[in-house]
């Protein structure tokens, strides 16, 4: 196997195997690979189906309810692009190690990087739909400037908002399924808190961004969750609250387009490729969010 080829091989393999683990405010989101699409494309993205609980007791059962998905059509209206070249030296260290391992490894070193960066673009992509939050929690349009209380306070809130659910009283929360993601600076509050050591309950580790349980939220941190400037030197931040894989659509390419070829006066590898996708809200009594300030100070 040429070089070449084993680095397109491996984008591809690495996509397909690590794409859903570099996402974390898509982790509120069902995100689903489409082959083919076009930007400009409207997909339907199919929602994982919600079924409704009722009280029993004991006697005869209502007629069963169709438990159907629904669909969410999302427009393919977004992409992220590379472009690099890998030098002739470099080329050779990969063809020249001793085993197909070593050469996979050596590959991964621009695969890996790649669908890092792809994966962090539909997450900021997930991450501006804050917009669209259901649930808000309203400070007269100031945002609320953090302490260790007000941190866990915001979580308390959100969550009590999310099992009163909407003016119908709709319920919008799922035990086990309820998802906060935060900026770094949020959790530096929860660090503050004398509980923090039963927050970090650490069975979920290994998950990207992963902190740990508090007020019934499963808490994750990402560094794309939205910041906007407040105009006198500060950033106003938007974490997100929602159901794991229930509350956000996303439709992506199912690969990264990956091609090489080579330049006409080095004896050089270059490869480009391209990723599409588009991301949507559909169920906005299902998204949370609140503005808050976080400045970090020890």
């Amino acid at each position: 196997m040429s070089v070449e080829q084993l680095i397109l091989g491996t984008f591809n393999k690495s996509f397909d195997k690590y794409f859903y683990d570099e996402l974390v405010v898509g982790r509120l989101a069902h995100t689903e690979f489409k082959n083919g699409i076009k930007k400009g494309d409207e997909v339907d993205v199919k929602m994982p189906a919600l079924i409704t609980l009722f009280d029993y007791d004991g006697g005869q059962l209502p007629n069963a309810e169709v438990a159907t998905s629904s669909a969410t059509k999302v427009r393919i209206d977004r992409g992220k692009a590379f472009h690099f070249e890998i030098e002739e030296i470099k080329k050779k260290e990969i063809e020249n190690a001793p085993d197909m391992k070593q050469k996979v490894e050596l590959a991964k070193e621009y695969s890996a990087d790649g669908v890092k960066q792809f994966a962090a673009g539909v997450d900021a992509a997930y991450a501006k739909l804050y917009t669209r939050a259901g649930h808000y929690l309203d400070n007269d349009g100031a945002a609320i400037t953090l302490t260790a209380t007000k941190a866990k306070d915001i979580l308390a809130y959100m969550a009590a908002k999310f099992q009163r659910g909407d003016s119908n009283g709709h319920n919008s929360w799922v035990d086990g399924k309820m998802i906060a993601i935060v900026p770094p600076e949020y959790e530096f509050y929860l660090g503050k808190l004398d509980i923090y050591g039963n927050v970090e309950s650490g069975h979920r580790k290994l998950e990207k961004g992963y902190i740990g349980k508090l007020c019934g939220w499963e808490i994750y941190t990402s560094n794309n969750i939205t910041g906007v400037s407040d105009g006198e030197g500060g950033i106003d931040y938007y974490p997100l609250f929602g159901i794991e894989g229930k509350t956000l659509a996303g439709g992506v390419s199912s690969n990264l387009n990956t091609m090489h070829y080579m330049p006409e006066k080095s004896f050089n590898a270059c490869y480009k490729g391209y990723g599409l996708f588009g991301v949507g809200a559909p169920r906005a009594d299902f998204l949370g969010t609140v503005k808050i300030k976080a400045p970090l100070s020890v």
